[in-house]
Parts: C-alpha cells; sequence; structure tokens
C-alpha cells in the first residue's frame, strides 16, 4: 500500500446539461493534475454528470457500465495517469428501472470497481426508489493506493455499512454525494459535518467525501466537501463555491492512530453483532 496518498476532491454542481457536465469535468482534471503534481486519485460528487429527479430525465441519460461517460473519464484516467471516481451517474437496472452508480477507474483507463447505491433516499420529502433499483453489494476492492470501501451520500446515515467495509480491510473511504441544504426543514449542513467526521473517528479511517455544490432543483447542496483524518479532524474543506482542494492521506498515521486507539481489538462481536 502506497505510505501517501495524495487526493483531489472537485466540489461543483450537477445542474447543466450531459455535454456540460462532462466538459468542465474534463477541464477540472487537467487542472486538478497540473495544480497538485504526483496526484493519486480525484473525487467527483454524486450525480456530477447529470443530477435527475424522475424515471423519464433517467432514461434520457442511463447507459451501461462501460459506456460514453465512463469511456470519456477512462480516457482521462490513462492519459494524466491518475485514478478517477467521477462521481455517480444513471446506469440501467436489469428491472426497468436505473441504479445510481459509480466506479472506481484506475490510471491505465480499467474499471476495477463498480458500485450501485445501496441506500435509497426515501425520507425528508424525497423517494429515491420511484425511478431508482438499489444496489445489493457492498464495495470493496484493492488499487495501487490501498484496499478502497466505495459508499454514497445517503448511505452515511447507516453506520453499518461504513463498519463492514473497514471490517473487509477498506483503508479509505471515498464518499461521493448530493446533500442538500434541507429546506423546509432545518438545515442539514451540520449533520453532513458530523456525519462524515464521525464515520471517520469510529472507524479509523480516512474518509474523502466529494459534495456538490450550487442551486439545483428545488434545493441547494452546499458542498462542504472535505477530507477527514482517521482521529477524526478535518484536514482538508472546501469553500462555499465551486473548488477543488488536495490533501496527502498518511497512511502510517493511520496505523499509529488504529493501533494506540485500539477499538478494533478491543470489540466485543460476540455481545452485539446479530
Amino acid at each position: 500500500m502506497t505510505k501517501k496518498v495524495n487526493v483531489a476532491i472537485v466540489q461543483r454542481s450537477g445542474a447543466g446539461t450531459t455535454d456540460e457536465n462532462l466538459r468542465e469535468m474534463s477541464r477540472l482534471v487537467e487542472e486538478a493534475v497540473k495544480s497538485f503534481p504526483h496526484l493519486d486519485v480525484i473525487v467527483f460528487p454524486e450525480y456530477c454528470y447529470f443530477a435527475p429527479t424522475t424515471m423519464e430525465e433517467s432514461k434520457k441519460v442511463a447507459e451501461e457500465i462501460p459506456g460514453f461517460f465512463t469511456d470519456a473519464m477512462a480516457s482521462l484516467a490513462k492519459k494524466h495517469n491518475v485514478n478517477i471516481i467521477p462521481g455517480t451517474f444513471i446506469e440501467n437496472a436489469p428491472s426497468g428501472k436505473v441504479h445510481n452508480a459509480t466506479v472506481f477507474i484506475d490510471r491505465k483507463g480499467k474499471i476495477l470497481a463498480t458500485y450501485r447505491k445501496i441506500h435509497l433516499m426515501d425520507a425528508i420529502g424525497y423517494k429515491e426508489s420511484e425511478y431508482v433499483e438499489a444496489g445489493t453489494e457492498m464495495c470493496v476492492f484493492d488499487s495501487d493506493i490501498g484496499r478502497i470501501g466505495m459508499m454514497v451520500c445517503y448511505d452515511l446515515r447507516f453506520p453499518e455499512l461504513a463498519r463492514s467495509m473497514v471490517l473487509k480491510g477498506a483503508d479509505i473511504l471515498f464518499v461521493p454525494s448530493e446533500f442538500p441544504s434541507g429546506n423546509p426543514l432545518p438545515p442539514r449542513t451540520d449533520h453532513w459535518d458530523l456525519l462524515v467526521r464521525s464515520t471517520a473517528l469510529f472507524n479509523l479511517t480516512y474518509v474523502v467525501a466529494s459534495n456538490q455544490y450550487g442551486p439545483l432543483h428545488k434545493d441547494n447542496p452546499f458542498g462542504r466537501s472535505s477530507i477527514v483524518d482517521p482521529w477524526g479532524t478535518i484536514i482538508a474543506a472546501a469553500s462555499g463555491r465551486e473548488d477543488i482542494v488536495y490533501a496527502a492521506l498518511d497512511m502510517d498515521y493511520q496505523q499509529q492512530v488504529r493501533d494506540r486507539v485500539a477499538t478494533w481489538v478491543n470489540r466485543r462481536p460476540e455481545v452485539y453483532e446479530l
């Protein structure tokens, strides 16, 4: 496993068309690799390619894996010798619905892993399951930067998922998100910060969470993308704007924290696991 992992989070809106968003994503990949030498991975938000709200919108942009969008991002990964998590996008599902899916594309342009969002947002005024088919498998896999776990947005509210991925050896958790401000309910910005930080702290694991920013449909994803270390400390965070933030993940430090806090040693699963 690489001892230092150089990460870039791209924070932007998916409010444009697929063509507009793909052009902007391509430009931001170019900017990221020029701004941070020896970059290992670039992470985009959930629905960064296009943000649908209905089955009709979803079907217009749904594709296969691999497909046009993943091929375009794979070309960029290969060109710049960088791993890319291109946010989530709409994939056709066998049921007739669609999946909210993401992939991990390696430096050679190969899709190493695919994750389909498990926990759908049927809450707080949303009904994602009306057109999205829930995924059924966790996503933990090996890469040149270590063992990776991927989850999406609402998955953060289910701590079992992150814990299970780390129990399967995940060294870093990546979380593309479209986390909105929460109108008409009280703002959920505090929920975002707490969920991302607690996921890192409970699991003593780096969490890289990329959120959308800007007007989107009837809400406003607020950004606050962040990279949190295994001590629960935010080591990099985006401003309230479209932004790219960078950080170096120190995997030796993560191991030191895990050894000292020892929650992995002191667990009592025989008492509380069903």
